[in-house]
């Protein structure tokens, strides 16, 4: 029997560290107030909410990840493997919301129960990341390798979750290397902390890392960041004001595919990671897929606005 009406939410009991339980009940108390017809599935273990989305898309149900940025990407991966063509929705409650974020959709948990009640949906570019060593995974947001994506290991591995105190534990035993970034008539070859490839603008809790990137354009919008790490350091907080792009030492380019490998293969390899899932060693390709999956999102980018209301101008500007 296939049904059309009812929400399935997948709840992560772990996101933000165990400390969301309060928020989703709050969401369950919103989803409530707005009449929305759901139920509810909690994930038990690692990998589980790929299965539960991927069941619950198949048996009819629209599917929408209550937690951060982990539990929307296994929702997001389980529902297009599911090749049922069924609406996905997020209500962030984790420590990083940058997946909602990415098509609009602001950390504030009664407006996100407000959009899934509106029911407005629309199309959004995603990213696939291949690893050679078999991996495969889509994603909304971004996909790094490097210095940023051993902090995201080490977050993930954190029982605080703290994206910040991991920055500070990785940043004093890094050590850059030489990359090679091939791109659609273009490549950059040299050293680099990072090499981010967007397909939505922010990460690591609306950090700025890829402020042009866009949704709807068909492109990743790649930068090389090869700046010292103690001057990263001290240049952080920009990202949160997406004010840190314009430094003559980060490369900025635009490409439908990407292919990223060490240019020493007996280097030490950098890992890679896609929405805060950390998927293993590099050489990594990524492509992307235009207008790859329909989402429940907002009339308007309202990450957007409220960051206009804050700075004065748009984090792409």
């Amino acid at each position: 029997m296939i049904i059309v009406e009812d929400y399935a939410i997948i709840y992560n009991p772990t996101s933000a560290a165990g400390k969301s339980k309060k928020s989703f009940d709050y969401a369950c108390s919103c989803l409530d107030d707005l009449n929305v017809s759901y139920k509810l599935f909690e994930s038990e273990y690692a990998g589980h909410i790929i299965e539960l989305a991927s069941q619950l898309a198949k048996d009819g149900y629209r599917v929408v990840g209550a937690g951060g940025d982990g539990t929307c990407n296994e929702v997001l991966n389980g529902v297009i493997t599911s090749n049922a063509g069924i609406l996905v929705g997020f209500i962030p409650i984790g420590s990083g919301n940058d997946i909602p974020g990415a098509i609009g959709i602001r950390p504030d948990i009664k407006r996100a129960c407000e959009i899934i009640a509106e029911g407005k949906t629309g199309k959004s570019d995603i990213g696939i990341a291949n690893t050679d060593k078999g991996v495969k995974r889509y994603f909304l947001g971004i996909g790094s390798q490097g210095f940023d994506a051993e902090v995201t290991k080490r977050t993930n591995e954190s029982k605080r979750q703290n994206y910040v105190l991991s920055v500070l534990k990785t940043v004093f035993r890094w050590k850059n290397s030489e990359v090679l970034v091939k791109m659609d008539g273009d490549k950059y070859e040299g050293m680099a902390n990072l090499i981010a490839v967007g397909n939505g603008p922010s990460y690591g809790g609306f950090m700025y890392i890829c402020s042009k990137a866009k949704i709807d354009d068909g492109l990743f919008h790649i930068s090389v960041v090869n700046i010292g790490k103690f001057r990263l350091l001290l240049d952080f907080n920009k990202l949160y004001s997406a004010s840190l792009s314009d430094h003559p030492n980060i490369y900025e380019f635009v490409s439908k595919k990407v292919r990223i490998e060490m240019k020493n293969p007996e280097s030490k390899q950098y890992i890679c990671q896609v929405d805060g899932e950390v998927l293993g060693e590099i050489p990594v390709t990524y492509e992307m897929l235009k207008e790859g999956y329909e989402f429940i999102l907002p009339e308007i980018d309202e990450v957007a606005e409220a960051f206009k209301d804050k700075y004065g101008r748009y984090f792409y500007e």
